[in-house]
């Protein structure tokens, strides 16, 4: 009989300060915008309330990535989501691709098959990711190669199986 191999972590043990965090900065930034152009409005700019909105709509879509970051551990067969309730199992068949999509460190996985988060989520594997990132994707190289394991593994359908 084989051994299981064990699950490894792909996010941060920080992600919860880091989530909790971003949204923090995020509010800031915003009340302080929202606080400027009040200030440059009431002194007769009345093109002030343009700055805010341009910046709110880049803060936006940071918030918008940073809410879908999930912490993420895998193993041979499978990968783990941890969601507030409880653990979404996604086998390793269903991943499409797995990228990079910020300097800051922050990893997209896209799904074959919608799963209860959707066919795309994020996770962030440090928070110092450019200082460490050869150790980090490292990681991310072994579940490339269980990911092309799981896929070359041929299922086994019974002969009296019901194909649909």
């Amino acid at each position: 009989m084989e051994s299981k191999s064990r699950v490894r972590n792909l996010s941060t043990r920080y992600l919860s300060l880091y989530r909790h965090g971003i949204a923090l900065i995020i509010f800031g930034l915003a009340a302080s915008f929202l606080w400027e152009s009040i200030v440059e409005f009431a002194s007769g700019h009345y093109l002030a309330f343009l700055t805010p909105a341009y910046w709110g709509y880049f803060l936006y879509l940071w918030y918008r990535v940073n809410r879908s970051v999930y912490h993420v551990e895998f193993d041979d067969e499978f990968l783990y989501v941890k969601l507030k309730a409880s653990d979404l199992i996604i086998p390793l068949e269903n991943i499409k691709d797995v990228n990079l999509v910020s300097l800051g460190g922050v990893y997209r996985v896209d799904l074959y098959c919608k799963e209860l988060i959707g066919d795309k989520f994020y996770f962030k594997p440090s928070l110092l990711y450019p200082l460490n990132h050869k150790k980090k994707e490292a990681v991310v190289d072994i579940l490339w190669k269980n990911i092309n394991q799981a896929k070359q593994k041929r299922t086994f359908v019974p002969r009296n199986a019901l194909h649909s």
